[in-house]
């Protein structure tokens, strides 16, 4: 009894201090960079979350290499993540879950990538939190089939307006393209349960 009550202390603890670590506003930094395989005994991170998002894991990422981090997201807040990632040919995704993700609702984000030498991908999302969220903490999974993928990401507070995100613009990774659309806004906002 009192290992699994301060188990689920360090757990909560680990998930605060992760959480108000980050910024908004600047990049989170390379999140893959010797990161290990999905495994019950091969992740450094993966005993420090609670048990559900361990099975989560385990049914969902098995294989991939990922890397979990938190975020600070106030119920009934709109914010904006741009995610940036070389042009190496490496798939990367992103979803957001909640200590629970079975019964949370987030979000999944996956890119395809070029592969051009020297040159970086951008995407943003707009989303919201829920008034109805039980916390205002985001969990975020950041996925690749291949170790050592840099991904860098940022959650920026107040959001871009919807319609800017939303409307084809420059894309400062690719200038040279013209207008296109490379962002996208979550219409439904994020559950955390």
């Amino acid at each position: 009894m009192f290992k699994k009550l301060f188990f689920s202390t360090f757990v909560l603890l680990a998930l605060f201090v992760s959480a108000n670590a980050q910024t908004y506003g600047n990049w989170s930094g390379i999140l893959h960079t010797q990161s290990v395989a999905v495994t019950e005994n091969g992740n450094p991170d993966f005993h420090n979350f609670t048990q559900k998002i361990q099975e989560y894991l385990i049914q969902n990422y098995k294989g991939k290499y990922i890397r979990l981090i938190t975020y600070v997201v106030k119920k009934g807040h709109r914010y904006t993540v741009s995610i940036k990632f070389p042009q190496d040919g490496i798939e990367r995704s992103m979803e957001f879950i909640g200590y629970n993700p079975f019964i949370s609702k987030g979000f999944f984000i996956s890119y395809q990538n070029k592969n051009v030498k020297g040159k970086y991908m951008l995407k943003r999302v707009n989303f919201s939190n829920s008034p109805e969220s039980d916390y205002d903490r985001v969990v975020i999974v950041v996925s690749t089939y291949k170790p050592s993928s840099p991904f860098y990401l940022r959650i920026q507070y107040p959001a871009v307006p919807d319609n800017v995100v939303d409307a084809a613009q420059i894309n400062p990774a690719e200038p040279d393209v013209g207008k296109f659309y490379w962002g996208n806004v979550v219409k439904e906002p994020i559950l955390m349960k």
